[in-house]
């Protein structure tokens, strides 16, 4: 039985990061809080004493500006560890936008189509008729196997458990698909954990070999990893569930592979702003790929999804900025970007309560938008 822990908080003072990214030189040391950074501050600060968080790490990028960071409370609650900018965080379902990236690294490099059905890499799925693109824009139909209650309780009575990417993809074969690819949307992790297996499969490396020869080396990502055990490289925070208000559940040891290409990921808040600036930009895809990429869909109709405006390929939008929200056992996370302004908002907890169906994170960013 996982222990429980009662809440404690140490609330960090917010700061002004220098170093913690890419800035502009030429910016006073001691240039005060913008307008935004100042409301930014003001939501995450709401939201983390409102929901009881154990820790926030959250950030905002804008250009020509030191990153304004607000570090709040604890990445470990037992030990009083105050949470740093260097903690790593599972990240979740943010890891698809990193999985689809590579599997449009190779369309442009002629090694698949978008056009291929899946069937053609995994013969016994169910809808082998679905496009890759349709299992990347999430209308593939096909069942989300982490809604299977046998795989739910069998996951949650042993965190630690390895599981390997047929054996997800079987759970979702044992249930029937949702709809006919292609006329409708509904968000599945069976989606992307089928993808990852296919960038194994032509690329004869894993999904983590290829992220990190695509994705961590070229953006200098020191601090993202796809792990293979429940270890998490240290410093990192740990996760705590709350399923019994009002204790917490310390649920930082559990594996990964349970989610594979579609929530393995560990990260920090600086690797996560490159990330959010090259995903939002396409600056590792070709700009056909990128604009086909976010052709999004919106989400009207499906109230277990994740709250999207609109969905694309491994991308989603929140109030016209692009970028992915995640959820993983312990943990919730945020990263956006803007366009026009090229702003990255970034947004960390340590906090999964399974009580609600509340993704805090995007409820921050909301708050934050709504309030500009």
């Amino acid at each position: 039985m996982i222990r429980h822990l009662l809440i404690s908080f140490s609330i960090v003072t917010l700061i002004l990061c220098a170093g913690c990214g890419s800035t502009d030189s030429t910016v006073p040391a001691n240039l005060g809080p913008s307008e935004q950074e100042a409301a930014f501050q003001q939501s995450v600060q709401r939201f983390f004493n409102s929901e009881g968080l154990p820790a926030v790490a959250a950030g905002l990028w804008q250009p020509g500006r030191e990153p304004f960071l607000v570090l709040l409370g604890e990445a470990d609650v037992e030990a009083g560890r105050a949470v740093t900018a260097q903690d790593r965080f599972r990240i979740g379902s943010v890891t698809k936008s990193y999985t689809v990236t590579v599997l449009l690294q190779l369309v442009d490099e002629g090694l698949v189509s978008l056009d291929d059905p899946i069937g053609d890499y995994l013969p016994t799925i169910h809808n082998p008729e679905a496009t890759l693109e349709e299992l990347a824009n999430m209308t593939s139909g096909i069942f989300n196997y982490s809604e299977d209650p046998d795989f739910l309780n069998l996951f949650l009575n042993d965190l630690t458990r390895a599981w390997t990417e047929p054996e997800l993809i079987q759970v979702a074969i044992n249930n029937l698909p949702y709809f006919a690819p292609g006329a409708d949307w509904r968000y599945s992790n069976t989606n992307t954990v089928a993808l990852g297996m296919v960038i194994e499969q032509v690329t004869g490396n894993s999904l983590a070999r290829e992220m990190e020869l695509r994705i961590f080396q070229p953006l200098q990502l020191s601090g993202t990893s796809y792990p293979s055990t429940v270890e998490i490289p240290f410093p990192f925070a740990r996760g705590y569930g709350i399923m019994d208000p009002p204790q917490l559940e310390d649920m930082t040891v559990s594996h990964p592979s349970s989610t594979a290409g579609s929530g393995a990921l560990v990260t920090n808040l600086n690797d996560l702003a490159i990330w959010g600036r090259a995903l939002g930009s396409g600056s590792l895809i070709s700009e056909q790929l990128h604009a086909r990429r976010l052709q999004l869909i919106p989400n009207n109709n499906c109230t277990s999804c994740p709250e999207y405006d609109g969905y694309g390929m491994g991308i989603g939008n929140l109030d016209g900025w692009i970028g992915h929200t995640g959820d993983f056992i312990g943990y919730q996370a945020l990263v956006m970007y803007q366009p026009q302004t090229e702003q990255v908002a970034v947004i960390l907890i340590n906090l999964k309560n399974f009580t609600n169906r509340d993704h805090v994170p995007t409820n921050i960013f909301r708050d934050f938008i709504d309030s500009l």
